[in-house]
C-alpha cells in the first residue's frame, strides 16, 4: 500500500483584481463622502472587507459581480459622455453617473448601482462608528421597551373606558 502525502495550503480566494479594487475604492469615494472626504486608509480598508465579503459567494455570484465593475468601468461614455474612466471621474461626475443610472430605462444600468450600493451599504454600516454617525444607539436600543410601554398605555386606556 502506497501512502500519498497531502499538502495543505491556507488559501484566501479574493475576487477583485487591482483594476476592480480601484473601481470599488471610486464608488466607495462617491457614495459615502457627505460633507467630508473619507480618509485613504479607511477607502483602502474597505475595499479589503469588499473583497472578503464577495469572495465567500458563489462562483456565478462572483463572475457577475466582478462583470458588472468592468461595465461600470465604461459606463460614463455612454451615460454622461464623457470619454474615461470611471474612476478617473470627479465625485460629482460619479455621482451624476449614479443619478443616470437609478433612471436608466435600460435594466442593466440599474443593477450596477443597485447591486453595490447594497452591498456596499451592508459592509460600510458593520462599523458602530458609522452607525452612531447616522444616529443608531447601538446595543442599547430599546426602541421595543418604547413599543411595549405604549401597548400596555393603551390597554389600560381601553380598560379604564370599559
Amino acid at each position: 500500500m502506497q501512502v500519498v502525502a497531502t499538502r495543505t495550503r491556507d488559501f484566501a480566494r479574493t475576487t477583485f483584481k487591482p483594476r476592480h479594487r480601484k473601481v470599488v475604492r471610486a464608488i466607495a469615494e462617491a457614495i459615502f463622502a457627505n460633507d467630508a472626504p473619507v480618509p485613504p486608509e479607511k477607502l483602502d480598508a474597505f475595499v479589503d472587507e469588499m473583497d472578503q465579503f464577495v469572495s465567500p459567494a458563489s462562483k456565478t455570484l462572483r463572475f457577475g459581480l466582478v462583470r458588472l465593475l468592468e461595465l461600470l468601468t465604461i459606463v460614463p461614455f455612454f451615460l454622461i459622455g464623457r470619454w474615461t474612466l470611471f474612476a478617473n471621474l470627479s465625485i460629482d461626475d460619479r455621482l451624476r453617473v449614479f443619478k443616470k443610472c437609478e433612471m436608466s430605462k435600460f435594466p442593466l444600468f440599474l443593477l450596477i448601482f443597485i447591486a453595490y450600493k447594497t452591498i456596499m451599504a451592508m459592509v460600510w454600516f458593520e462599523d458602530e462608528a458609522e452607525l452612531a454617525g447616522i444616529g443608531y444607539p447601538g446595543p442599547e436600543r430599546e426602541r421595543h421597551k418604547r413599543s411595549l410601554h405604549l401597548a400596555e398605555e393603551s390597554k389600560r386606556t381601553l380598560e379604564v373606558s370599559r
